[in-house]
């Protein structure tokens, strides 16, 4: 089952779980489940390999160190950073996808209140001078959290980082 989510792209797996099932919240969460944990997983599986095979690991087991020993003293301080920052990315990626079907209209209702339903009430009134504040302002909110959630995973991701505490 993975394997066929894995090679359909998210957008598209996103707009048909939603266009299938009953647009709302819970089918949202549902769908960006659906999807999101794959490359999560399949980029933390990659660090483990990445680490996994560095010089002092391999000096680690050949000195017969137990594999609880090197997995919480090598492996864990060095991937606390990158998922850090990647799960830091998550957040804007999921209001980003939220934004997108809301502005197709396969996300939440005009009754619930995001900021794809503002972006896409703002996209209709655009062509009106004097209401294009209704299109800027929520897009420009969404690029401040984005911003900031990446400046976040950084500085969380360079403090939980081993190497920069030699």
């Amino acid at each position: 089952m993975h394997i066929v989510i894995n090679n359909i792209p998210t957008t598209i797996v996103l707009i048909l779980l939603t266009y299938i099932m009953k647009p709302s919240v819970s089918t949202m969460i549902f769908a960006m489940c659906m999807t999101g944990w794959l490359g999560m997983a399949r980029f933390v599986r990659n660090q483990i390999v990445i680490i996994r095979d560095r010089e002092y690991n391999l000096a680690s087991r050949c000195l017969g160190t137990p594999t609880r020993r090197i997995i919480f003293r090598n492996l864990l301080p060095y991937l606390v950073s990158v998922i850090m920052l990647r799960m830091a990315l998550a957040i804007p990626a999921a209001i980003g996808s939220e934004v997108f079907l809301t502005y197709i209209g396969l996300g939440l209702p005009t009754s619930i209140p995001s900021l794809g339903n503002l972006i896409n009430e703002g996209r209709h009134v655009m062509m009106v001078p004097a209401l294009r504040y209704q299109l800027i302002f929520p897009a420009i909110v969404l690029s401040l959290i984005t911003i900031s959630f990446y400046v976040i995973g950084n500085v969380f991701a360079d403090a939980a980082d081993p190497r920069n505490h030699v």
